[in-house]
């Protein structure tokens, strides 16, 4: 650093601690001149505004106007300089649906901005650093700083120890000693070197200093300068201008490690004589132009050191002599001890004495109190005497000292020492002489909308209750569940500092008070308003901002943040309010109400409707049942209140009613024309391994489950005409879809073979003749295209199908009268807010559980549907099986020609595989019933073979045997050892074939008795009979038994009696 000349700066008259750094740097940098009294007001300059980091994004500054003067910022962004873009057609909408949300915030209870610094708008953390209030002590004149100060407090602490006789120091013992003996000496007289405290204050104060900041050297120095301070008390009084005055007059250059400390030394005794002798001072004395010169002269430092001792001690003198004339001044109170400096300098002294209570609070652990607080504010009292502080004051500034502490870390155990500070203070009841005393420590205020003055007591509480009054208005910003307790602490204390307190626009609230109400009650209900409208704004600006970005109107997105805002209400503030104010609860779901209910209005009297009307009237409904759902749960049955007159039901039926029976016909027609898309595409093929159904009918379900959600999930008030309405939609598709599976069909009489012409047997002439096969029937072709897609696996599949419609069509069932139930609970929530309204007016009856079973019976149409399709597939897949893909293996090769040429067990593998195809395939609930038909269908095919074979089958007695094997064996493959149908079924389904195979081991003459006393009551023209209406004792049966017999008798009683050709004809 260079000075004018080019010459290097002398340092030694420069206070460094004063001296701008960044000043200093740019002077090196830029080669400039350094001006020392540049640098310190730099300094100065700097000490006033914060600190502000280099932001590249620019967005940090400082206002040094007042901003909550001037208002809120704009609420919208200043228009881009260019071309506008091309409007679009529904711009016009959009923007006038948004300019209606932006002008909410000026309605009536919106609007409100909290007028001291806007808290809506400002972040926790910053409102809190604006919001550490001051006293309102008057302002000191000389220049001492908050450092300056801590120092004088603790030089006022230990003289107060001296004076007190609770500290003494032993002498120094200096001794000349050879040079070669220093090193002998021993620690305690090398320790003399050293004030020593040897009594109980010493672990107490050395703790004090260390909290305090003040270095060892300067403790040194005070002690040994202030241990006589006793013999400079005025008439028996100790003020902090003696104290001073006994520091200058010991304390000598050579004192200091540094000169820079002795220059701020010096300063700072003359700064505090300065302040005490001449600015709080009355003027009335002649010395003060005096005074005035001789304390220039010792805030000269320099001038000061090079002077000759009586010149310095004539200055003290001087300042001495005016002390004691200023002391002399009649005492305006009378109290015990009272001296002209406690009336006089009572904003220096309690400064000091705020500085003293600052040590109780551990320097290394933020927020917490030492151990030995307790004994660290006994030692406190001590400086009473000297500073004028009383038991009142006492607690009124370390309450106001907790609080601080608190303000600035958040931690509750200071907020309830305060707590309990100012219940101390409260219990206070001084004589009239103290509480005159305390009067006298004026303080400036500004709060709740008027300017004035208190005592310091009083202005201790008001900036508290201030401090927490504003954070309680806008409660939803600044607390939230993780700290409840410290909002309980912060409301208990508003309560106990609210005395005479009243907000002064509580009659501009949205919602008054009750008549009657308890002055508690009607603070509580103010600042629950408060918040509440705070809250509102906040999300009002929120939901404004969200619905930019995720292109949703502000009202959807509003209803959702006050919704989580009801919740934070209801679990985390109101359990709190409703110990002090039954009524808070109610009051806030209210305002809630209230508010998004006159944003609501002016958006539905818009001449014209968004598209996203039915979204918003869901949004809105839900918000009013869970305004509903929170009143009810707080406060039952007993709905009677004064504030049931601003609950007004938004009425959302009015307007949604019709949107819902529109979106319903809408909905039916897309999944109508969905599933007849899906139902003509369709395969039969399974959906998976796992999943062996129909891929369409999945998706038909899932296009109606989506419709059932959206219905239910609308969160619109929903009534019966709009389920019936649901229900007939989902009826329709659900028949569309079974329909064109019964279309798909083809009757199994198509399947079965045409019965051969009867004829007798006999021997043929030549046996080489070929017998005539029996021709299957020709199908038509449409017939047989539908045969195509009638396969064994396509059949189950489609069993599977339907059986999934009905299981599923349960489902549905009982999910929508699960969800009915919760309609019918929103309904009973807003009929509970509506009886609010109208005083206990009766509420629409809802409709009764009869009613609503009997819309549900439109589902056993389609249940019925579905059992008769499966019946008759079921009824058509064994004769698939059997009598069409069976057909060339089983029926036409059977026994043909003899019987031991062909058995059963050659075609046991073909029937194996058709089961375990139908057991892949097949749920588990159709399995059983799926191969009992397809058994039914073996044993009518076995039948077939023995009565309607044809030419080519002839049986001998000897056969029967052979046959009955067979059929035991065709038995077993069923049974399956017990896994696969009952062995009681099985029998009885096989019991016609047995008896029929009983008949062919009866002689022919047997047979034909029978059959003549069966025909006694029969025509001779012979009909039909199917075979499974067969009887074994009936004339068709019997006949072809004789048919069939390898018999001469036989034969020849059919030529004669029924002239029937030959077996072995054409």
């Amino acid at each position: 650093l260079s000075s004018a000349g080019g010459r290097a700066v002398d340092l030694s008259r420069v206070d460094l601690d004063a001296v701008s750094a960044d000043y200093a740097l740019d002077c090196v940098a830029s080669g400039a001149q350094f001006d020392a009294s540049e640098a310190t007001r730099r300094y100065f300059d700097d000490r006033r505004y914060p600190i502000m980091t280099s932001s590249p994004s620019g967005n940090s500054y400082f206002l040094l106007s007042r901003p909550e003067g001037s208002g809120s910022p704009p609420k919208k962004v200043a228009p881009d300089i260019g071309p506008e873009p091309p409007a679009e057609e529904n711009s016009s909408r959009a923007r006038k649906h948004s300019d209606s949300f932006e002008v909410a915030v000026n309605i009536q209870g919106a609007s409100y901005v909290l007028k001291d610094l806007n808290l809506a708008n400002t972040s926790p953390q910053h409102a809190k650093e604006m919001d550490l209030l001051s006293l309102g002590l008057p302002r000191l004149n000389a220049e001492l700083s908050d450092d300056d100060l801590r120092e004088t407090a603790y030089e006022v602490l230990l003289a107060s120890l001296f004076v007190s006789g609770k500290l003494y120091f032993a002498e120094e013992k200096r001794e000349k000693k050879p040079k070669f003996l220093k090193g002998l000496r021993s620690k305690t007289e090398g320790s003399n070197s050293a004030p020593q405290m040897e009594n109980y204050y010493t672990h107490h104060l050395d703790l004090i200093r260390v909290q305090m900041e003040i270095s060892e050297s300067m403790d040194t120095l005070a002690k040994r300068a202030l241990r006589r301070i006793g013999s400079k008390m005025v008439q028996g009084q100790l003020d902090v201008p003696c104290i001073s005055l006994q520091l200058l007059s010991s304390v000598g250059k050579f004192d200091f490690p540094t000169e820079r400390l002795r220059v701020q030394w010096q300063r700072r005794q003359a700064n505090v004589l300065e302040e005490l002798l001449l600015f709080s001072a009355s003027r009335e004395c002649s010395m003060s132009e005096t005074l005035r010169i001789v304390l220039s002269k010792l805030k000269n430092t320099e001038d000061w050191v090079v002077s000759v001792p009586d010149g310095r001690i004539e200055v003290l003198t001087i300042i001495e002599r005016y002390n004691t004339r200023l002391s002399a001044a009649p005492k305006k109170f009378g109290l015990k001890g009272e001296t002209y400096h406690w009336t006089q300098s009572y904003h220096f002294n309690s400064r000091l004495y705020e500085k003293l209570l600052s040590s109780v609070f551990d320097m290394l652990e933020d927020g917490q109190l030492v151990e030995e607080a307790d004994e660290i504010l006994e030692t406190m009292k001590l400086t009473w005497p000297i500073l004028g502080i009383t038991q009142k004051l006492h607690d009124a500034l370390y309450a106001w000292a907790l609080f601080q502490k608190f303000a600035q870390t958040g931690e509750i155990l200071l907020l309830k020492q305060t707590d309990l500070q100012i219940q101390k203070l409260k219990l206070h009841n001084n004589v009239r002489e103290a509480e005159l005393y305390i009067d006298s420590f004026v303080c400036s205020v500004e709060g709740f909308g008027s300017n004035g003055t208190l005592n310091l007591v009083d202005s201790a509480l008001l900036k508290i209750n201030m401090w927490c009054h504003r954070q309680l208005k806008n409660y939803h910003l600044y607390f939230s569940q993780a700290n409840c307790s410290i909002f309980e602490s912060m409301l208990n204390l508003v309560l106990l500092t609210a005395a005479n307190l009243t907000d002064d626009d509580e009659e501009a609230m949205l919602i008054g008070t009750s008549l009657g109400s308890t002055p508690e009650s009607t603070l509580i209900h103010i600042l629950v308003v408060r918040s509440i409208q705070a809250a509102y704004k906040n999300a009002l600006i929120s939901a404004d901002g969200q619905s930019k970005a995720e292109f949703k109107h502000p009202l959807i997105l509003l209803a959702s943040e006050l919704k989580l805002l009801v919740e934070k209400e209801c679990s985390a503030f109101s359990p709190v309010l409703h110990k002090y104010y039954p009524e808070a609860g109610r009051v806030a779901l209210t305002v809630f109400h209230l508010l998004y209910g006159q944003q609501l209005e002016l958006f539905l009297e818009g001449s014209d409707h968004s598209e996203s009307l039915k979204e918003i009237l869901g949004a809105s409904n839900s918000f009013e049942l869970c305004i509903a759902q929170k009143l009810y749960s707080m406060y039952g049955e007993a709905a009677g209140s004064s504030l049931s007159n601003f609950l007004k039901p938004y009425m959302i039926d009015r307007f949604s009613s019709p949107i819902i029976l529109q979106w319903l016909h809408a909905q039916h027609e897309n999944v109508l024309e969905w599933t007849k898309r899906t139902i003509e595409i369709e395969d039969w093929e399974p959906l998976s391994v796992h999943r062996k159904l129909a891929t369409s009918m999945v998706e038909v379900f899932r296009i109606v489950e989506e419709t059932i959600d959206q219905f239910f999930n609308s969160s619109l008030p929903l009534d019966i005409v709009h389920l019936r309405s649901l229900l007939i939609g989902i009826t329709s598709s659900l028949q569309v879809y079974l329909l064109h599976m019964e279309n798909q069909q083809v009757s199994r009489a198509t399947l079965l073979p045409v019965a051969p012409v009867l004829t007798r047997y006999a021997e043929s002439v030549n046996p080489f003749a070929k017998r005539k096969l029996i021709e299957p029937a020709v199908r038509e072709e449409k017939v047989a295209n539908k045969l195509n897609n009638l396969t064994v696996p396509k059949l189950c599949v489609k069993l599977n199908t339907l059986q999934y419609i009905r299981d599923q069509l349960d489902t549905i069932e009982e999910g929508i009268k699960q969800s009915w139930v919760d309609v019918q609970s929103a309904v009973g929530l807003l009929d509970y807010l509506s009886c609010m309204t109208s005083e206990g007016a009766t509420s629409k009856s809802s409709p009764s559980d009869e009613s609503i079973d009997e819309l549900f019976t439109i589902f056993d149409d389609v249940r019925r549907t579905a059992v008769n399709i499966t019946d008759t597939i079921l009824n058509f897949i064994g004769t698939r099986a059997v009598f069409w893909d069976m057909r060339d293996l089983l029926l036409f090769s059977l026994y043909r020609t003899s019987v031991e040429s062909a058995r059963m067990e050659i075609f046991i593998p073909t029937i194996e595989q058709v089961l375990d195809q139908v057991c892949d395939l097949i749920v588990d609930v159709l399995r059983d019933r799926v191969v009992l038909r397809v058994f039914q269908a073996c044993m009518e095919g076995f039948i077939w073979v023995l009565l309607d074979g044809g030419p080519s089958r002839a049986f001998l007695e000897t056969d029967v045997n052979l046959m009955k094997d067979d059929l035991a064996m065709l038995k077993d493959l069923f049974i399956a050892e017990g896994q696969g149908l009952p062995s009681d079924v099985i029998e009885k389904e096989a019991k016609l074939a047995q008896q029929i195979l009983d008949l062919y081991v009866l002689k022919a003459d047997t047979i034909i008795d029978l059959l003549m006393k069966a025909s006694e009551h029969m025509s001779h023209h012979l009909e039909p009979a199917t075979a499974r209406r067969r009887n074994v004792h009936d004339v068709h049966t019997l006949l072809r038994v004789l048919c069939h017999k390898k018999d001469n008798g036989a034969s020849t009683f059919l030529k004669i009696q029924y002239h029937l050709p030959r077996s072995s004809g054409l």
